[in-house]
């Protein structure tokens, strides 16, 4: 009687712990901005750049909200919620509901005649589920641009400088096993030939190093291609925020290489080539709650009646 006792104390004590609101969160979110292409003489832009910034947000039990798409440089927030509606670009994760969030804007293009390309992405979403055994929810927001140029017979060079502003935030709360809040931030630059084959790529990873493909790397503050996930062994708080990237002022004239990421590529030959330029963000969100405490008490309960019916049989 005594061990059945205890073992009811614990269950009860472990229930008492549950009774925590199960919760995962999740923020991806950059700002890429003061953004250059110087290119040596003999490069020329054909038209102007095309553009596609869309996002998407999704809750379990509810339709998916996608906005934007091909030709869009500032799409409609995509947001899921009931009750207060989330604020983009702003820490919601004290919201008393689930939500999703999704946003991509392209605010200004050096290409369109402005005087750099800015370009700000954010993804966040919250499960908060009183009565589901397990939710799943995915969002997501992307920017891409594409431009075509032309190099004239004597070769040249493209010069890429840019700040960027990276942040992740990845929580669980009573989550059981299985659970799980990801955040993903990529960042990729590429330039193809007219036959299709890649001649430059660029994925900043926070190390001036050979990864590079086609070109050479000055600067590179810090990674813009990583993923934080918050596991129930690890729940968090967990945080990407390196913040030591000086966003403010429009680049100096003539001085691309203050920047905190440059690159530039090796000599392209004569041709005409396509300069494709992505960003995106995603949260992946998946709660599965930890019983509760009235659960885990009746179910030591029935555990006891069982074994003390047992062991009356076995004395009989």
């Amino acid at each position: 009687m005594k061990k059945l006792l205890l073992a009811l104390a614990v269950l009860g004590t472990v229930g008492a712990a549950s009774n925590a609101q199960a919760f995962a969160y999740a923020r991806s979110q950059d700002n890429v901005t003061n953004f250059l292409l110087d290119v040596t003489p003999g490069i020329s832009f054909i038209g102007p750049a095309s553009v596609n910034s869309f996002a998407t947000a999704c809750l379990p039990s509810t339709n998916c909200m996608s906005t934007g798409g091909p030709g869009s440089t500032a799409s409609t927030p995509a947001m899921i919620f009931s009750g207060i509606a989330p604020t983009p670009y702003t820490d919601n994760h004290l919201s008393a509901t689930s939500f999703a969030l999704a946003d991509a804007q392209i605010v200004s293009q050096q290409l369109s005649g402005q005087a750099f390309t800015h370009a700000t992405n954010v993804a966040e979403g919250k499960l908060l589920e009183n009565n589901r055994a397990n939710a799943v929810a995915g969002n997501s927001s992307a920017t891409v641009l594409q431009s075509t140029f032309a190099v004239g017979g004597t070769g040249g060079t493209v010069n890429f400088s840019f700040d960027a502003a990276p942040m992740i935030t990845a929580w669980l709360t009573a989550a059981a096993i299985g659970s799980q809040a990801e955040g993903i931030l990529a960042v990729n630059f590429n330039i193809v030939n007219s036959s299709g084959a890649v001649v430059f790529n660029w994925a900043p990873d926070g190390v001036v190093s050979p990864s590079i493909f086609g070109g050479t790397e000055s600067a590179d503050a810090f990674t813009l291609n990583t993923t934080l996930t918050a596991l129930p062994a690890n729940p968090g708080p967990l945080t990407y925020n390196p913040g030591n990237c000086a966003i403010g002022a429009p680049p100096p004239a003539g001085s691309p290489a203050t920047r905190c990421f440059n690159a530039t590529t090796n000599t392209l030959a004569a041709g005409v080539y396509t300069l494709n330029l992505a960003m995106s963000e995603a949260v992946n969100l998946q709660l599965v709650q930890v019983p509760e405490p009235g659960t885990l008490f009746l179910l030591g309960i029935g555990l006891g009646a069982a074994g003390i019916a047992r062991r009356r049989r076995t004395q009989v």
